[in-house]
């Protein structure tokens, strides 16, 4: 009988297998040690944290300029991945909105780190390698916080696309200054950091939704009052 089932991936070699392991080992420890050191981590310092030597290191990437490129998208992507635990919006607005600011706050803090100041270095943003790094950052911090503004925004009654002025405060508040400045200039840990800035979103959009519905209101009164 046809099926419309795609043929199962032959099995790895060990070969390739050890290769997986190989590189996901040089993954995890790039990602700490550039976190730590931002972009001037060396090749050396990962081969320690990974126990991989820097020659099996350039086999899997051709430089060291390679290697942190890599290292900052797999940072960047990780630090956007889905927030597991977190209620949904529709259910428990404020729970989400305290969940997912936990969790972007920590994972900024954690993942992230020192690379974040990095990448907005003019030492490192001019070549091509890490202008794309940028273009990728920009797009996932663009399109993640359309995507958390219009949740909180549909899940608390508003109706159309957000205000701006919301769309902005999504975008301070669950971004890598805040978290940075607090930490740094403030002592704040990440998750007091998470607290703050969900009260201070609830507020917000509280605020924003009841404009809307005034608004709304005062346009439905002047309808009927041409109408009269």
């Amino acid at each position: 009988m046809p099926t419309d089932r795609a043929p199962n991936p032959p099995p790895l070699s060990l070969a390739e297998e050890q290769g997986q392991l190989t590189r996901s080992r040089i993954r995890r420890a790039a990602m700490e040690v550039v976190a730590r050191r931002g972009f001037d981590a060396t090749v050396g310092e990962i081969a320690q944290v990974s126990g991989v030597s820097p020659r099996t290191i350039f086999r899997h990437y051709e430089s060291q300029s390679a290697l942190i490129v890599a290292t900052v998208k797999d940072m960047l992507e990780a630090t956007f991945e889905s927030m597991e635990g977190v209620p949904s919006a529709e259910d428990d607005l404020d729970g989400w909105l305290e969940g997912v600011a936990s969790a972007v706050h920590a994972r900024t803090a954690g993942i992230i780190g020192r690379a974040f100041w990095d990448l907005h270095d003019s030492k490192f943003t001019g070549s091509e390698p890490f202008e794309e790094v940028a273009r990728l950052q920009h797009d996932l911090r663009v399109n993640g916080v359309r995507y958390l503004v219009t949740t909180a925004w549909r899940a608390a009654g508003g109706t159309g696309e957000p205000p701006e002025a919301l769309s902005l405060a999504f975008a301070l508040n669950f971004s890598t200054f805040a978290t940075q400045a607090l930490m740094i200039d403030f002592d704040q840990e990440p998750a007091q950091v998470a607290v703050l800035t969900a009260d201070i979103l609830k507020v917000l959009l509280r605020r924003a939704v009841e404009a809307q519905v005034l608004a709304q209101g005062d346009a439905n009164s002047g309808a009927c009052s041409g109408q009269a």
